[in-house]
């Protein structure tokens, strides 16, 4: 595929979706090309995860979990089912990666002082300081990133995606319900 120049455009405004009257036909293409985009800017974020990742020897889901620590703050020791559900990640593959990261020195674990039979989990303070340094190299990124959209646009943005977020729960579900269900799973949907 060949890379956009800077400031170009990837989308070529001649083949964006025409929108017309609100029907059910005109919700449900309106649904697609929102679906789409998702679809384009989680794939291109991933990508960009996984080369920052790799800038500090970790892979996407471990790096996920220490920038999640680094967010939530540095004294508050958090349990690795609430990293799980803070990231939208299955808690058995949260414990899989904070179990490389504790040997790895990037995380710490602690008896929670609420429950002794639960731990906690923190940054160590070198990984702390890691993440401090990593996110000034990518404040140039972010700039170029996000350089067509000012705070407000931004702050909307999150709100959005977080709606998005509350909503994916269910709609998975049903989507299970409907597309994977042994009665649904002889529908031929071609």
């Amino acid at each position: 595929m060949p890379k956009a120049k800077v400031g170009e455009r990837r989308l070529n405004p001649s083949i964006r979706p025409v929108v017309g009257p609100r029907s059910p036909g005109a919700r449900s293409a309106m649904f697609r090309d929102v679906v789409m985009l998702l679809y384009a800017t989680t794939g291109w974020l991933q990508r960009v995860k996984r080369v920052v990742a790799s800038l500090v020897g970790l892979n996407s889901a471990e790096y996920s979990i220490v920038t999640a620590l680094y967010r939530l703050g540095p004294n508050s020791g958090i349990r690795v089912r609430d990293i799980a559900k803070y990231l939208h990640m299955a808690p058995e593959n949260a414990t899989t990666a904070v179990g490389r990261l504790v040997k790895t020195k990037w995380i710490v674990k602690a008896i929670d002082p609420s429950d002794a039979r639960a731990v906690t989990l923190t940054l160590h303070r070198s990984a702390r300081q890691r993440i401090d340094r990593l996110t000034e190299e990518l404040v140039e990124v972010n700039d170029v990133w996000f350089r067509d959209m000012g705070p407000a646009e931004i702050h909307q943005l999150s709100k959005y995606l977080e709606r998005i977020l509350d909503g994916f729960d269910a709609a998975y579900q049903r989507a299970w319900e409907k597309f994977q269900s042994p009665s649904n799973r002889e529908h031929d949907l071609t």
